[in-house]
């Protein structure tokens, strides 16, 4: 018995032995993939918070129109200063700085304490930096393209070029469009402490946010006045633009079902909605009367820049204003209102799209495009009722039975023209076979 026991325990301790080296063996085996994926843990990780709100395109939407998302004359920052394609603006740069510390009667030393005294405030602000950029280097940029804006603003905004900024003015609307891109922005404090610098006590009608709103006045349609204006970059800028002012923005219900317009332009007309231009400058504001089935809208203006900056403020919204998303909701009414060029001609006809593009079928386009790729959650109560009302008054029999005979019947020339025919060809018959009759049935 006790030799049974001995040889049992025997047996374990062997079995155990060979499991201690088996494990000894696997852990030998897989030390480098234990030490790539320590390596991979110590990496720092990239920033997803809200607060960084200068951040590069995704692949995923910048391939939908990658020229949107690109400047084409100048870098600003640091995620596109490597491209070889934009370094002939990086002369200009340096010259708009001598003149700033001519303005501004500061030596290098003393601009460079100034930007390094924001160091960790300005890091906050970029979710990356290119790979190739130290660390002097970054904030290197971000002053000399700083003060390049600063004399820019000024140089437009009062007239006071130079003989050399032919080259500038001549390309004024591209580098303005420049420096409205997301992934093209210095931090707008930035701007306003080197601003003090030079005027360390203007007026408010001389500040800063009143010469920015001068030099972007092209996209302040609704002439808002800098007044208590608060804004992150120029992006955020051209956002605020674009959001109603006199009222508060609609709150969303988290978890609130989000309803799909089923219909485009041409079926809700057929169906007998009118579509009627208001004067309001806010593209949010839209209202829809069911009872008279009257859908008014604001006018959008479509230019050869309107993509990038819609898809720039788009991308800023929905990547770092989490369910504050607004500007998207218009575009989202309109890409379901468009589906052919007929629903463009209608707008165009209500006076609901002004089309400078100088062809339909490019404004079609545009439309139909903006919404790839782009979060569609989290829709505001007052589109989501518009979204409701539209769908039911076209699923109202009779309104579906009036847009099926006018597709059928009456939505072209040829159409119309086959229909009277047809019709007048019927009263034609008709009366031919109630004379026949009549000749045929003697007279009582």
């Amino acid at each position: 018995m006790e030799e049974a026991v001995s040889i049992e325990i025997e047996t374990e301790n062997t079995e155990s032995q060979k499991e201690a080296n088996t494990t000894n063996e696997n852990k030998s085996q897989y030390k480098g993939m234990v030490r790539a994926l320590e390596i991979k843990i110590e990496e720092p990780e990239p920033s997803f918070s809200f607060t960084c709100r200068i951040k590069r395109i995704p692949d995923y939407l910048r391939k939908v129109n990658e020229q949107a998302y690109s400047p084409m004359i100048i870098s600003i920052g640091p995620l596109h200063y490597f491209d070889k394609k934009l370094q002939t603006m990086e002369k200009f740069k340096v010259r708009y700085l001598k003149s700033f510390m001519k303005r501004a009667d500061r030596d290098l030393e003393n601009l460079v304490s100034t930007i390094r005294g924001m160091e960790e405030r300005i890091s906050c602000c970029y979710a990356e930096t290119s790979p190739d950029m130290d660390t002097d280097k970054f904030f290197i940029v971000i002053l000399v393209d700083a003060i390049f804006i600063l004399e820019l603003i000024f140089r437009n905004v009062y007239g006071c070029w130079e003989s050399d900024d032919f080259l500038i003015r001549d390309q004024m609307i591209f580098i303005i469009c420049d420096l409205i891109l997301l992934e093209n922005q210095i931090p707008f404090f930035v701007l306003k402490k080197l601003f003090k610098l030079v005027y360390p006590s203007c007026p408010n009608s001389f500040s800063l946010l009143h010469l920015t709103f001068k030099f972007f006045r092209h996209f302040n349609v609704q002439e808002i006045l800098p007044n208590n204006v608060k804004i992150e970059h120029f992006t955020d800028l051209i956002r605020i633009f674009q959001l109603p002012q006199l009222q508060s923005l609609p709150k969303r219900q988290t978890g609130s079902e989000t309803v799909t317009l089923l219909y485009s332009a041409t079926q809700l007309h057929e169906a007998g909605v009118k579509f009627q231009v208001n004067s309001s400058k806010c593209l949010l504001d839209i209202t829809f009367d069911f009872k008279n089935g009257v859908l008014e809208m604001p006018c959008l203006e479509l230019y050869d820049e309107t993509e990038a900056v819609i898809r720039n403020v788009m991308a800023f919204e929905q990547y770092c204003f989490g369910e504050k998303i607004y500007i998207r909701d218009y575009y989202l009414l309109l890409d379901c209102l468009v589906n052919t060029t007929r629903d463009i001609d209608l707008l165009c006809d209500k006076g609901i799209i002004r089309n400078y593009l100088g062809d339909n079928k490019a404004a079609t386009s545009l439309v139909n495009k903006l919404n790839i790729h782009v979060s569609l959650s989290g829709i505001n109560p007052n589109h989501n009722r518009i979204f409701k009302e539209l769908n039911a008054f076209y699923e109202k029999r009779w309104h579906k039975w009036k847009a099926t005979l006018r597709h059928q019947y009456f939505s072209t020339p040829w159409r119309i023209a086959s229909t009277i025919a047809a019709i007048i060809l019927l009263v034609f018959t008709f009366i031919q076979t109630v004379c026949s009759i009549i000749q045929i049935v003697p007279i009582v």
